[in-house]
């Protein structure tokens, strides 16, 4: 089939054979000649040679003409001879005549042999191209200048699932997508202008009915006058490669994600830093300036300064839940827990619209994470949810312990292979589109009306979710509803302990403590809150400065923050380690996680407070700090010594 479609210049002829009989006649003729010749002498019919190498030319080769001239050629020397014509000007005549057909004919053996040549050639690469084409991975098809399929190989079997037998007589629109068949109509149009379609990527559909993506070719057949009697398409398909480029797209857009929230981190990191430190000053102050006045209408004014200062505590905190930065204690918690206790807070804040349903797992999905950071979670999804229900709706808080196989996790998640803890909040509110769903966790970016949303609920719950080991995926549609899906890695074991309660500080009794700031402000803060509660306070605002106080005079503890100039608190507590084992130090930051060395500080064993923290909390630290070195060391006194 695809050999007839290979086309070869009209001039080529057929080759035909040479055979001994091919040869034997023209010799019969010159024997037969010279048979009539001598038998009936007066004809002289010897002339009639010159007819044999004709003969031989059109199938015996250069070679076999001239020797049959040669025979024919000495026969008539021979006949003319014994007519008596020897040496005459008849006889040359006629010799030269045989010499010139022969001369003839073998040009014409020769040009015979060229032409057969070309066409063996020509028959072979029609074979050849045949075999390409049938054994092509890519689709080849040729039609007719209406669309009619005439040829259909193998390849395009296996791509579209019709045989030969099923495609051949029908119209090429048979693969087309309907929505693309008006371009159907321009494709052959151009290609009956002579014009080639080169490497367009559409789609076309196959047998059962899928699409799948294609890279098409379509070029115009040319007759050897160059006209356009057909047309030829190659068609790839491309739907796994366009499938990998969407996947290797989509992981390239999670990472610029990624970097782009991990820079926004750092930034809020950074700022946070600092913020803390003004909050830990405005905070405190305020209180001790609440405790002097008796005025009540001064105290009121303080309480709304207090108020204010400690909810930008709670958004800087926020801030640094963003950036997974700030300290927290984890816990062995329950997700059913925090299931079931959210379904009691916030059934009836949730309005009668709302109907809220919770589906706690059938067994416990124990995880390590911080309880209050995981209630946040929740808070916030469902606070979200519920805005996005203005007309009521359906809100479903579900637990449930899932396996995440190792084929679905480049799809689905970064997280390896394993069992997890699923918490879904599903909603059926407005839904989101998928430019808002792409931005959803940026810092600050919010789709609420202004003052009433501050853009940092998801980027915290991203925050939690992610500094927990966990991930957290939306599926939105507009007008359908929201899921939100967190997974988060189930710990081996849960453990009985509770958070032991906190109780009312005691004051200390004199006991010196050194503070090693290097922010003024907030040093100076921490030794005035330490000498109001009973302590006797000692500042430096470097590391080198607090070691050259320790040589001098005793001291019961040192206060010092994890970041400083030159010398880190750390490295610090490294010296003091040297030095004066058995002096207690207590750290303090409102610093990243990031910028801290964690395993250092833990190496260390000392309590860690951050900033800004509370007059209580600061007594708290200092109490477990000194109690901790007394309990490890009850009969032994520091021989430190400060000023």
């Amino acid at each position: 089939m695809w050999s007839s479609l290979i086309r070869t210049p009209r001039s080529t002829a057929t080759r035909v054979a040479p055979s001994v009989v091919t040869l034997i006649i023209p010799i019969l003729l010159v024997n037969a000649v010279i048979v009539i010749d001598v038998l009936m002498p007066r004809m002289l019919l010897f002339g009639a040679t010159a007819i044999a190498p004709c003969l031989a030319a059109v199938s015996a080769g250069p070679r076999a003409v001239a020797a049959v001239g040669g025979y024919a050629l000495t026969t008539a020397t021979v006949v003319s001879s014994i007519h008596g014509l020897a040496f005459t000007p008849n006889q040359l005549v006629r010799l030269m005549v045989i010499v010139g057909v022969t001369a003839l004919s073998m040009a014409m053996a020769h040009r015979r042999q060229l032409l057969e040549r070309r066409a063996r050639r020509g028959a072979q690469s029609q074979a050849l191209l045949a075999s390409v084409v049938e054994t092509s991975g890519d689709a080849v098809m040729v039609s007719s200048l209406d669309g009619v399929i005439t040829a259909w190989n193998a390849a395009a079997e296996q791509m579209y699932g019709y045989c030969q037998a099923d495609a051949i007589g029908r119209h090429v629109s048979m693969i087309i997508p309907p929505e693309r068949l008006p371009n159907l109509a321009d494709v052959l149009e151009r290609v009956r202008a002579g014009k080639r379609v080169w490497r367009v990527e559409t789609q076309r559909i196959r047998r059962d009915g899928t699409l799948i993506d294609v890279s098409v070719t379509v070029s115009p057949v040319h007759e050897p006058d160059g006209k356009v009697v057909a047309v030829s398409a190659i068609e790839r398909d491309v739907t796994a490669e366009k499938e990998a480029e969407r996947q290797r797209q989509s992981m390239r857009e999670r990472s610029a994600r990624a970097e782009r929230l991990e820079s926004l981190g750092h930034l809020a990191g950074g700022v946070a830093h600092d913020f803390n430190n003004l909050l830990a000053i405005i905070l405190n102050y305020a209180e001790f300036v609440a405790e002097r006045v008796s005025d009540d209408q001064a105290r009121d004014d303080l309480s709304r300064i207090s108020a204010a200062a400690d909810q930008a505590r709670q958004l800087t905190g926020q801030l640094l839940l963003f950036a997974r930065s700030e300290p927290a204690r984890t816990d062995e918690i329950d997700l059913n827990e925090v299931v079931t206790d959210a379904r009691n807070l916030l059934a009836r804040s949730l309005g009668e619209h709302i109907e809220l349903v919770s589906r706690p797992a059938d067994e416990a999905l124990v995880v390590l994470a911080n309880r209050g950071r995981v209630d946040q979670i929740l808070l916030n999804l469902v606070v979200n949810a519920r805005d996005a229900m203005p007309d009521g709706g359906k809100l479903t808080i579900e637990a449930r312990p899932v396996e995440l196989a190792a084929e679905l996790v480049e799809a689905t998640t970064t997280l390896p292979p394993g069992r997890y803890a699923q918490l879904r909040v599903i909603d059926t509110g407005t839904g989101m589109s998928p430019e808002v769903v792409e931005r959803i966790f940026e810092p600050f970016f919010t789709t609420k009306a202004k003052d009433h949303g501050t853009g940092l609920g998801m980027a915290t719950v991203y925050g939690v979710v992610t500094e927990a080991g966990g991930s957290i995926k939306v599926y939105s549609e507009v007008g359908v509803g929201t899921t939100m899906r967190i997974l988060l890695p189930l710990a081996e074991r849960a453990s009985d302990t509770d958070d032991i309660a906190r109780e009312t500080p005691e004051p200390g009794h004199g006991e010196r403590i050194l503070v090693v700031e290097d922010d003024d402000g907030v040093r100076q803060l921490a030794a005035q809150m330490l000498e109001r509660n009973g302590y006797t306070a000692v500042t430096a605002s470097r590391a080198g400065a607090a070691l050259e106080l320790l040589a001098r005079q005793p001291c019961d503890l040192v206060l010092t923050d994890v970041i400083m100039p030159e010398t880190s608190g750390i490295e610090l507590a490294d010296r003091l380690r040297r030095l004066h084992p058995r002096l207690p130090v207590l750290f303090m930051t409102g610093y990243a996680e990031e910028h801290l060395n964690m395993e250092r500080i833990h190496d260390h064993g000392h309590p860690l407070i951050v900033k800004p923290f509370t007059t209580a909390e600061l007594l708290h630290g200092i109490q477990h700090a000194l109690t901790a070195a007394t309990t490890a060391q009850p009969h032994e006194r520091s021989s430190a010594v400060c000023q």
